[in-house]
């Protein structure tokens, strides 16, 4: 059963009454996940935290971005706008300054750590080159172009607070269709358009972009979208072209699908898709999940994108 624990000003907690609507969204796509609920009104000081659990199980972890306490002829209700822990790194200005060969831990220690999100992994890994960080940048820009140029992955923080650096990660498997959980409609989304077919990469100073890293699948159906890498620049190492490529192929394919449960939690999950239609597919991922539960029941919209287990760790 789901149930919110707010906190206020003050630290005191309240596990306030029933949910009457909420609305969760979280999406790999997103810097930080959004809530919305709606409760009977209960009088508080204001609030500044929110936990959602089901059961004893927290699925969400965020700061109030807005309170509006509400009358009229139906009641007396609270509503309640809040944003994930990764908030905290959009909102946030980094001093300028200059690294030079900085560590996972280093950047984890300063910007993110102090807004109480963990670390998935060890902080040993290192970029073997500069990083500055400029008049202006977030600390979540600081930590994207960390991993960025360490892993050529976007990191992901999680709904609970947990830093992902190489992207959403979850070990679960969860099968939709004839074998496994019932969707009431199915979507299926194909872009060549993200596609890249090849990248000319310069891998010396005295080269030009000579090199093509191709991607055959998509060359082979026609695809034709070039990019270029100069893997001179520290932040623009070789393996980037590779990375590219795989990013492009994950857009270009989604299948989108509407289930009558709620399936907070659950992102990052490989996914089994068995479809009369579409056929049958193991190769996909949860990559967002877009719940509601209103007097009405509840849906959770689930966006599936190829999984890319080749990715360098």
């Amino acid at each position: 059963m789901l149930r919110c624990v707010l906190r206020d000003v003050k630290g005191k907690e309240f596990s306030l009454p029933e949910l009457l609507s909420l609305q969760v969204n979280i999406d790999e796509g997103v810097p930080a996940d959004s809530l919305y609920a709606t409760f009977v009104n209960t009088p508080t000081e204001q609030l500044v935290g929110i936990t959602l659990y089901d059961d004893d199980t927290p699925l969400f972890i965020g700061i109030v971005d807005e309170e509006e306490r509400q009358r009229d002829q139906k009641g007396e209700f609270l509503k309640i706008s809040a944003r994930s822990l990764a908030a905290h790194l959009l909102d946030n200005e980094a001093a300028p300054c200059a690294y030079d060969h900085p560590s996972l831990g280093l950047i984890y220690e300063r910007y993110a750590k102090p807004y109480g999100i963990e670390l998935y992994e060890s902080g040993a890994a290192v970029f073997f080159g500069e990083q500055s960080v400029t008049k202006g940048s977030s600390c979540w820009r600081v930590l994207k172009n960390f991993c960025t140029a360490c892993y050529s992955a976007v990191p992901r923080v999680s709904s609970v607070g947990v830093l992902y650096p190489k992207g959403i990660q979850n070990d679960g498997e969860i099968a939709f269709g004839s074998e496994g959980i019932r969707y009431t409609a199915i979507r299926e989304v194909q872009k060549r358009c993200e596609e890249i077919s090849t990248v000319y990469v310069k891998a010396s100073n005295a080269d030009t972009y000579s090199l093509p890293i191709v991607n055959p699948q998509a060359a082979e159906r026609g695809v034709r979208r070039v990019r270029y890498l100069n893997a001179m620049l520290t932040e623009s190492p070789m393996r980037c072209a590779d990375a590219m490529i795989r990013n492009g192929e994950k857009k270009a394919y989604e299948v989108h699908l509407s289930c009558s449960s709620c399936m907070l939690g659950k992102e990052g999950y490989r996914a089994v898709l068995k479809d009369e239609a579409l056929g049958d597919r193991n190769d996909l991922y949860i990559s967002a999940v877009h719940y509601r539960m209103t007097k009405d029941g509840e849906t959770s919209n689930i966006t599936l994108k190829r999984r890319q287990d080749d990715v360098d760790q």
